[in-house]
């Protein structure tokens, strides 16, 4: 077996970084933290540009031992009580939803706290017909479950090329048909209003969007919002109950957070 060169990096960037692994010969990465991945290719990396990481570091590991350590660092996830992700080398759970996902250039593999508070959400408060919206989709984990919970339509959004490529990847995984989730590039593409809108991206993307968000968001509907710590949440809460969104519930996993915000009419 050849050898394996890893990097580790502390990204500054990380969707440019992912695009300079993509073109640096990466055969695989996954992210331990919302800042740090680690990449594996057959052959090392060129340094990476410093206006993309803090830090990095590179070593060189047998072939076996990358094989193994990467599909050991994806295993079947249980999300919720009737929800697991797993990627496609793992049995089928027999859960009523069992979403398959391959790891590779898109966030969502469900092994993080933000993915699994997601769809723990997503299970509570939707419903089958509502209409659905994923902003930042990744992997497309989210939009899967909500097609499996038959929400329709159901749109989904990411401007990485490299996600929307894993997106498609992961569609076919789970046997869905193209023509039922709308795939688009750019948020301010999206048309019409949503019963159930998540945004699993980051606190200031809430904040520059908040108008938006709730434009999208039909009355009674719900918007989920994760992608943040717990030092986020307040100034947070107070952007939502400007564009008269109300928060129905918080959790919290490792100091991530979810917030469940409801629409109300205005007065």
């Amino acid at each position: 077996m050849p050898g394996w060169f890893k990097l580790t990096a502390r990204v500054r960037e990380k969707e440019a970084f992912l695009l300079w692994l993509a073109e640096s010969g990466t055969r695989g990465v996954w992210e331990v933290d919302d800042r740090t991945l680690v990449a594996y290719a057959l052959s090392p990396f060129p340094p990476p540009p410093e206006s993309l990481v803090e830090s990095f570091t590179q070593e060189e590991e047998a072939g076996e031992d990358w094989e193994r350590k990467w599909r050991e660092g994806f295993t079947t996830v249980w999300a919720a009580g009737d929800v697991t992700v797993r990627p496609p080398w793992e049995k089928a759970t027999g859960a009523p939803f069992d979403l398959v996902i391959y790891p590779a250039f898109a966030f969502g593999t469900g092994h993080h706290p933000t993915t699994v508070l997601c769809l723990r959400m997503i299970r509570k408060y939707l419903r089958e017909g509502m209409a659905f919206l994923d902003v930042g989709t990744g992997s497309g984990v989210l939009a899967f479950l909500a097609w499996k919970m038959r929400a329709r339509p159901i749109v989904a959004v990411d401007c990485d090329p490299l996600a929307c490529a894993e997106f498609e990847r992961n569609a076919a995984l789970n046997g869905i048909p193209r023509e039922d989730v709308t795939l688009v590039d750019d948020f301010a593409l999206v048309r019409g209003t949503f019963d159930c809108v998540v945004v699993n991206i980051s606190a200031s993307f809430c904040h520059r969007h908040f108008r938006d968000l709730s434009g999208r968001l039909r009355e009674g509907g719900h918007l989920i919002l994760s992608g943040f710590t717990e030092k986020d949440l307040i100034p947070l809460l107070e952007g939502a109950h400007s564009q008269h969104l109300r928060d129905v519930e918080i959790a919290e996993d490792s100091s991530w957070v979810v917030v469940v915000l409801r629409r109300f009419p205005v007065v």
